[in-house]
């Protein structure tokens, strides 16, 4: 069982942080090589939703790279209390983020014609990370995991139950 939660948690961090590191350098790619784009993807919108973005991915690649290390040093797999308030906070700093560039768009909707469907899009993938990792599971990779998907519906992430959990301990103290 031990195996196979550390090779779960391996394969969580290393694809959020191959999928942070790729979707980075594919964005430097394109500013670089398709100058046509670079009116889309150079808008302060659009670059403030992809770092929004890459931010949020890079808190998934650290939860789950600090859960990995936890199960390979023989440990449970819970993290440190201390762990916990970080995400917390994290959580809560998303959402000003999140409602931030929300906010921009509208602007840039009403004033500018260039980039808002590209930072839409980003907007909204960001937007679904952060459900994926605070609130509720939104990626089933595997067909079992999608039969549980259609058996129980949509659960509760990892993090939110485990950050629910922290904080009902705590006020138990």
């Amino acid at each position: 069982m031990k195996r196979k939660l550390e090779s779960r948690f391996f394969q969580l961090f290393t694809g959020e942080g191959m999928a942070l590191a790729l979707f980075f350098l594919m964005y430097i790619f394109m500013l670089e090589r398709i100058a046509v784009l670079e009116a889309f993807l150079f808008t302060p919108l659009s670059l403030f939703c992809f770092f929004l973005l890459e931010w949020i991915l890079l808190q998934g690649t650290v939860y789950w790279y600090l859960k990995w290390k936890r199960v390979s040093r023989k440990k449970k797999t819970a993290l440190h209390d201390s762990q916990y308030g970080r995400f917390a906070k994290l959580k809560k700093i998303n959402l000003i983020l999140l409602c931030m560039a929300a906010g921009m768009w509208v602007i840039q909707w009403l004033f500018a014609d260039t980039g808002n469907w590209w930072a839409l899009f980003l907007l909204v993938f960001a937007l679904g990370e952060h459900i994926n990792y605070y609130h509720i599971r939104l990626s089933y990779q595997t067909p079992a995991e999608w039969r549980d998907w259609k058996r129980r519906g949509w659960q509760k992430s990892v993090l939110a139950r485990e950050l629910g959990a922290n904080r009902r301990w705590k006020q138990n103290d």
